[in-house]
């Protein structure tokens, strides 16, 4: 026996007096006999889905232990505590391979698969566990790369991970948000602002022509303001030819914008009210008044139903814009065979819609139309109406006598039937003083669509549709004509016609064919025409070819007469060279383009056509063409130049043809009146009829929010607009965004990474606007420093208290479940964070650590608010006291 206790005493030494008891009563703990670790750090994480974010690390060696339940809250990946408490098991990365980690049992389970978990490979610390990294590869695939001199660590993941995943998903959400007309989930900060008067807009164009027939010049000047809380506006035109100068005015009306119009989610009763010239929106013929106009349209176009689908054919790489009632609504660039396509949402009725195509040459080509829209519906329960009234003239000074008024109105009996009903009253209108309207839309299995439009005794039309999911799509059009009738081109009794576009692909390239034909029946005869166009892409080059056949004639002709046909093919293929370093800077981009047009008549081509155009300086383009008539055997030669400026857009164009020549020297651009600044602003694009904001942002030393003389401007493009907008940073500091859409509400976002000096933050960060018709809108924001917190962790234990250092603390907004920050305690407890943007918050321990702990806590949430101050708010005494199981 005493041998024995001198052994125990000469063991005492390196083992406490707790171990060598249980190692004389036979306990084995593997948590209270593990190795204590060689150091511990907080590591920097870096991966492109969490961003940086510390994590803390035990050293063994060289070798980095991780705290499992971390890591897996970190990446969003699914864990429950076992039985035990001290264990962590699950699925990953489905759920066919479970995972369980048990440093109690001493046993891991990798995908089914149990072994044993050696002590050397895990420490259970207080508040996590920590395990080697070879099992973080072998049970979620996450290979660890840890920098022990910088402190840094990384992964790389064999698996997609959930928190991937929930960033997809976000942005998806995200994305179909933005798409919203208004975020409700933001502050109304600047709502519509009615001015008496307020300067705006003015579009300009000047043009000058030679030939050799002579001079002249020509302008067209275009105004839009705010007058009387509406919006105003009008142009002139002019054209002075020797000393001949003749003046025009066209367009001038003045608009009054009640709120519901901002609604088209709303039904109300009254949206605008239009006084000078206006446009009839009548079924039967569409009327240029002099007079007023009442509707309960709404101003911004509604999108719950349906859109329409408006495409075409222009040059190569145009730019092209789409307006609907005048305004800009959607712009895209024609691809490399000259195609464009717009999904536009078109309100019911009559559409006036314009499309303006700025072609590489320079040109601008602007195709007016009136749509009568048979595809639009009313939401159930809507009902809308348009009232007109007015004298016939195109001009101020050429007004009639003859008083003419139009009346409609559309109800929505269900989202798949609109009735339309509509009258016109004048001698304008044609023989019959008097005409009414008739007509009904109707869905049939979501996609199939149906109209019908009568006006007795003049016309019965009947129209169909459908647009597969695949891209295909095939309207129709039957119409029937009685009697005399003004709607008719061509003296026809009946006309009716078939599209059909098939997409498809061809070597792995997008490829479309597109058939159409009509049918008019004349008395005695017929015309009828056919026509197809096919496009394709080989390579870089694309390939169209488009055949148009024509056939007219009686319906009984003697055996010495024939038909009259004609049919016409035209080919043309372009090539457009890559933007690519390793190619010449002056060919960069260049595309060519040859078209020749054959006549199966004449059994010979009849034209060829060639065409070269290359960006210049950047902002420039140059375009060289020739055309050839075979038939005459005449050349024509074209030369332009167009180039952007800041403030102006310039084109100059020439031709020549035998003889004769044409040049033309233009200038086109914009200004604008800022409020803010007092200044003009020139564009190179037209403004009139959109809108503008001027955003200043600075240091609100008083604390007022509102700009003050002498307090300072903080010149940044911190800013973003839901929608997209030119931005310019002026010489004062101040941000000025161009071609707004009038009257929409958008979303605007201060990005505080964005600002120059980083302590500065606004009270709101998100926030909605209004822009105002033809005019700059004044946005001030006001910035202010940044707050700052203190506080401390304190545990209660064994009748004593410390500090408690690697707490997980979650910083949120109050009433927000997303975590803006976690903050991690020091070794003696205490915490802090700063650039906190003025608000109220609330601090929160980690709930998953203080499970692990099995510790209770005095006061689960602290709240506490940051105040907007010039100089920056400083809260302290964000105290948390805790205290574990045992010592209650």
């Amino acid at each position: 026996m005493k041998t024995f206790t001198t052994w125990l005493w000469k063991i005492s030494k390196p083992v406490t007096l707790v171990s060598l008891l249980l190692l004389i009563l036979g306990f084995s703990s593997p948590i209270l006999a593990q190795r204590e670790p060689d150091g511990e750090a907080l590591l920097i994480l870096s991966h492109p889905s969490t961003g940086q974010v510390y994590l803390n690390a035990l050293f063994f060696g060289d070798e980095a232990y991780l705290p499992v339940g971390e890591v897996l809250s970190l990446l969003y990946i699914p864990s429950e505590r076992l039985p035990s408490g001290k264990g962590l098991q699950g699925f990953f990365p489905d759920k066919k391979n479970p995972w369980t980690i048990d440093p109690l049992e001493n046993k891991i389970i990798i995908k089914g698969l149990e072994e044993t978990l050696p002590a050397d490979k895990f420490y259970f610390a207080e508040m996590d566990l920590y395990i080697h990294p070879d099992y973080f590869l072998r049970i979620f695939g996450l290979r660890f790369m840890v920098n022990i001199i910088n402190l840094s660590a990384s992964f790389k993941s064999e698996y997609p991970l959930p928190i991937e995943e929930r960033q997809k998903r976000e942005m998806i959400r995200k994305k179909l948000e933005s798409g919203r007309r208004v975020d409700e989930s933001v502050p109304m900060l600047f709502d519509r602002n009615r001015k008496f008067l307020s300067l705006g807009l003015l579009d300009y164009v000047i043009n000058y022509d030679k030939s050799n027939e002579g001079s002249n010049t020509s302008f067209q000047l275009r105004t839009g303001m705010e007058f009387l809380g509406g919006d105003l506006e009008g142009s002139i035109s002019g054209i002075k030819n020797g000393r001949n100068i003749n003046l025009d005015y066209s367009g001038l009306r003045w608009r009054y914008v009640l709120p519901g119009a901002l609604k088209p989610e709303k039904n109300v009763l009254l949206t605008t009210v239009t006084a000078g010239q206006i446009n009839t929106s009548s079924q039967t013929n569409s009327m240029a008044l002099t007079g007023i106009s009442i509707s309960n349209n709404p101003v911004l176009p509604r999108q719950e139903l349906d859109i329409f689908i408006i495409d075409g054919y222009t040059e190569a790489d145009s730019e092209v814009e789409l307006l609907i009632g005048g305004q800009l609504v959607d712009f895209t660039r024609a691809d490399e065979v000259g195609y464009y396509r717009f999904n536009a949402p078109i309100s019911f009725g009559t559409t006036f819609l314009s499309i303006r195509i700025y072609t590489p040459s320079g040109d601008v080509i602007i195709q007016d139309r009136q749509y009568q829209i048979p595809f639009t519906f009313l939401p159930k329960g809507f009902v809308t109406y348009n009232l007109q009234t007015g004298y016939l003239g195109n001009g101020l000074d050429s007004l009639s006598t003859s008083l003419a008024t139009h009346g409609d109105i559309a109800i929505g009996l269900s989202n798949a039937i609109t009735v339309k009903a509509g009258i016109d009253y004048g001698n304008a209108f044609g023989e019959k003083k008097k005409s009414n309207y008739y007509g009904i839309s109707t869905r049939i299995f979501q996609q199939y669509l149906f109209n019908v439009d009568v006006i007795p005794d003049r016309y019965y039309r009947a129209s169909g549709s459908v647009f597969y999911a695949n891209n295909v799509n095939i309207s129709t059009q039957f119409t029937e004509y009685k009697g005399q009738s003004e709607f008719t081109r061509e003296g026809q009794f009946r006309d009716a016609n078939l599209n059909v576009f098939l997409p498809f692909k061809l070597f792995g390239k997008f490829t479309g064919i597109r058939v159409s034909g009509e049918k008019i029946w004349l008395e005695g005869g017929f015309r009828s025409n056919f026509q197809g166009d096919f496009n394709t892409q080989l390579g870089r080059v694309s390939a169209r070819l488009n055949y148009r056949g024509d056939l007219s004639g009686a319906y009984k002709i003697s055996e010495d007469e024939s038909w009259n046909a004609k049919s016409l093919l035209t080919s043309s293929l372009t090539y457009m060279l890559p933007r690519s370093p390793s190619l010449p800077v002056f060919v960069r981009g260049m595309f060519l383009r040859g078209q020749m047009r054959y006549d199966f008549n004449r059994n010979a081509p009849l034209a060829l056509n060639m065409l070269l155009s290359q960006t210049l300086f950047k902002f420039g383009r140059l375009t060289l063409g020739y055309d050839r008539d075979l038939v005459k055997g005449l050349g024509q030669m074209q030369i332009g130049f167009l180039y952007d400026f800041t403030a102006v857009r310039t084109s100059s164009q020439f031709n020549k043809r035998g003889n004769t020549y044409s040049a033309r020297q233009s200038f086109s651009g914009s200004l604008g009146f800022d409020p803010a600044g007092k200044i003009l602003l020139p564009s190179n694009r037209d403004q009139v009829g959109r809108s503008g904001i001027s955003v200043r942002m600075f240091i609100d030393q008083n604390n007022n929010e509102k700009y003050d003389k002498g307090e300072e401007i903080i010149p940044a493009k911190a800013v973003q607009l839901d929608r997209s907008a030119n931005m310019l940073l002026g010489s004062d500091g101040i941000l000025r965004m161009s071609q707004l859409q009038n009257y929409w509400t958008y979303k605007m976002t201060i990005d505080i990474n964005a600002l120059p000096d980083p302590t500065l933050a606004p009270k709101v960060t998100s926030f909605n606007l209004v822009a105002e018709p033809n005019r700059y809108k004044q946005i001030d924001i006001p910035l202010y420093r940044t707050g700052m917190i203190e506080g401390m962790a304190i545990i209660h234990k064994n009748g004593g208290q410390e500090g408690l250092g690697g707490l997980r603390i979650h910083l949120k907004k109050s009433g927000e479940e997303n975590v803006l920050e976690t903050i991690r305690t020091f070794s003696d407890g205490g915490f802090y964070t700063y650039s906190l943007l003025p608000g109220k918050y609330t601090l929160e321990i980690d709930e998953a650590q203080l499970d692990f702990m099995q510790a209770r806590i005095v006061q689960k949430v602290l709240e506490f608010e940051i105040k907007a101050l010039a100089e920056g708010d400083y809260v302290e005494g964000l105290n948390f006291e805790l205290s574990t199981l045992e010592s209650n």
